[in-house]
């Protein structure tokens, strides 16, 4: 399929997080956000080889830490009603997230993770698959901001990189 001749505006995203449970990973998917995903893909620290100040090469460093950022409208902090979830709840494994339970997107990081997975409607004629970008183990902070509407602004550190899908 050719590059998409429609411009995606923030209407056609969605952010979700996903978990490792086998088979059928637990999804949350994010609520009364403000569509202001944010992230960049880096490439490899550079190691610049010279020979007597004049630039001869390049090695690859090391690999960075992506980074995706987001605000949401906050709802709630945490709940333990019935199976009900919060975004904070999910981010921090507290509340129902640590009783159903979820399970770490990656054993090998000591913190609580979790893929981040952010879609974007495939809005052109005939449709199809639609775009997503998964940011692999995502470690998360998040920051309150009061006002109207009251803020919770995401950081996900994300350890497993980055993949992308589309239509083909």
């Amino acid at each position: 399929m050719a590059e998409s001749t429609v411009v995606k505006v923030r209407r056609d995203g969605e952010v979700s997080f996903s978990d490792a449970t086998g088979g059928s990973p637990l999804v949350y998917t994010v609520s009364y956000e403000d569509g202001n995903v944010s992230f960049a893909r880096e490439k490899d620290e550079r190691i610049v080889i010279r020979d007597r100040g004049n630039i001869v090469g390049s090695r690859k460093g090391d690999t960075p830490v992506l980074t995706v950022t987001f605000s949401v409208h906050m709802r709630s902090f945490t709940t333990t009603a019935g199976t009900d979830l919060t975004i904070c709840d999910v981010m921090d494994q507290t509340g129902n997230v640590a009783t159903i339970p979820w399970v770490k997107a990656s054993a090998a990081h000591e913190e609580w993770n979790l893929n981040l997975n952010f879609k974007v409607e495939n809005t052109d004629h005939g449709g199809g698959a639609d775009y997503v970008v998964t940011f692999a183990h995502c470690i998360f902070t998040w920051d309150f901001s009061e006002g109207d509407p009251d803020t919770i602004n995401v950081t996900a550190e994300c350890m497993g990189g980055y993949s992308a899908t589309g239509p083909t």
